[in-house]
């Protein structure tokens, strides 16, 4: 079973996001801040998704630190976010992926399987 922890502060998106995936596949840990990441309270993911902006930290920075981390920086980081220039920004951060909002379901699925089909 895969392991996704998603940083969401929108509670409506984490619910979509328990809702879409398959629990038989994946476990969704979901939480509204990066907190938990900053202070390593969290088990090693297969995937992070991070929303940008994120309230109290930014996803961007929260990726930076992942990537830049002992414990996280092997992990797939996704960046999900309305701005214009995501992919851009989320490829400056040392992102894997972004995904823009909104976003289809079946982008959000093709992303995720992307990087825990291995």
């Amino acid at each position: 079973m895969k392991k996704i922890v998603l940083i969401e502060d929108d509670s409506a998106i984490r619910d979509v996001f328990s809702l879409i995936l398959d629990p038989d596949r994946y476990k969704l840990f979901a939480y509204s801040s990066g907190k938990v990441i900053l202070e390593n309270q969290v088990v090693v993911p297969d995937i992070f998704m991070l929303d940008k902006n994120i309230a109290g930290t930014d996803g961007l920075d929260l990726c930076r630190f992942i990537k830049a981390s002992d414990i996280y920086n092997n992990t797939p980081v996704i960046i999900l976010s309305a701005s214009p220039n995501i992919g851009e920004l989320a490829e400056m951060a040392g992102a894997d992926a972004s995904i823009a909002k909104p976003f289809t379901l079946q982008s959000l699925r093709e992303t995720i399987d992307k990087f825990t089909s291995q």
